[in-house]
């Protein structure tokens, strides 16, 4: 049996991939499900008109005009829902790619050369581990500037910062989770050392980056390659959680819910009287996450020994 068909035969597998694809078309097709009002410059959000300034502040519910609602201030939830599924696929992508591509990188180097690098690294990894990630991006937030900062106010080394760096709370979730990655990158080289194949490699005098990156990171790089999987996900779940606690980057599906929190308690603690403000909004997040968990546990299936072991087929690498 072959690993896509593997792959393909578990029933979680396949609803992985049918929500992942799904938020894939949504956000290909989203100029066609919620077209804009001004192409020119785009925007997330669109506040319905025709209502009176005061009749904009409670939520309203959904309606011929707006298909899921709308948050206070008369924003259509159904229009950023839709437009909200590219900055989340981004900010999930680059933050889970970026924090996988420093901590593998760190991981085998300082793994290959063990020794004291090794273990520098590794209580460099352990200071990183311990270091509260929210206090991270509050600091990353503070010296790093942001769209709205004032421009004419920037010191010289803000003002490059601001011209390389768009998204300080995308650098600060990168910088405080590559941790794991190196971890179980720098086990895995440490082992795959003592290998036959990696032995012989390092005897007839291969240099060092082609015995990692050739013989070592390919063998090493499945529990990472799950890991990333997971992340995906859990990076746009802690960004709107951090949106709505106020230090977050304001993805859009962030920033809907922190637009209807006053009113996710209706008349006496009724939960279910403004549903559409917090509900679809939630559900996108959840199974956006759950999406990538279910590849995460799927490519772990597949590409564990162990359980390739037990359905009939297992990789060698060499």
């Amino acid at each position: 049996m072959s690993l896509n068909r593997h792959f393909l035969s578990n029933w979680q597998n396949i609803i992985a991939l049918l929500l992942i694809g799904v938020y894939a078309v949504v956000a290909i097709a989203a100029p066609w499900l919620a077209p804009q009002d001004d192409p020119e410059s785009p925007t997330p959000f669109r506040r319905l008109s025709g209502f009176r300034v005061t009749s904009l502040r409670q939520p309203r519910p959904p309606s011929s005009a707006a298909m899921l609602g709308t948050a206070p201030g008369g924003w259509d939830i159904f229009y950023s829902l839709v437009w909200g599924v590219r900055p989340a696929l981004r900010f999930g992508l680059i933050t889970a790619f970026g924090s996988a591509t420093f901590g593998v990188l760190l991981g085998a180097v300082s793994g290959y050369w063990e020794g004291a690098l090794n273990r520098v690294i590794m209580r460099i990894t352990d200071a990183f581990l311990t270091f509260p990630a929210i206090a991270g991006i509050y600091l990353f937030r503070q010296v790093l500037p942001t769209a709205s900062s004032d421009t004419a106010s920037l010191t010289i080394i803000q003002t490059i910062l601001y011209a390389v760096i768009q998204d300080p709370v995308m650098v600060s979730l990168i910088v405080f989770s590559w941790m794991p990655y190196a971890r179980l990158i720098n086990a895995n080289i440490i082992r795959l050392k003592q290998t036959e194949y990696a032995m012989a490699a390092i005897t007839v005098g291969a240099r060092p980056q082609r015995i990692i990156l050739r013989h070592l990171l390919p063998n090493a790089l499945a529990p990472a390659i799950v890991l990333l999987a997971r992340d995906v996900g859990g990076m746009v779940i802690l960004e709107a959680a951090f949106t709505f606690i106020g230090i977050g980057s304001g993805l859009p599906w962030g920033m809907l819910l922190v637009a209807g929190r006053d009113w996710i308690l209706g008349p006496g603690g009724n939960p279910l009287v403004y549903w559409w403000v917090f509900v679809p909004t939630t559900l996108a997040l959840v199974f956006f996450s759950i999406g990538w968990n279910l590849l995460g546990d799927g490519l772990n299936t597949v590409l564990n020994p162990q359980q390739a072991k037990k359905v009939g087929f297992v990789k060698h690498k060499t």
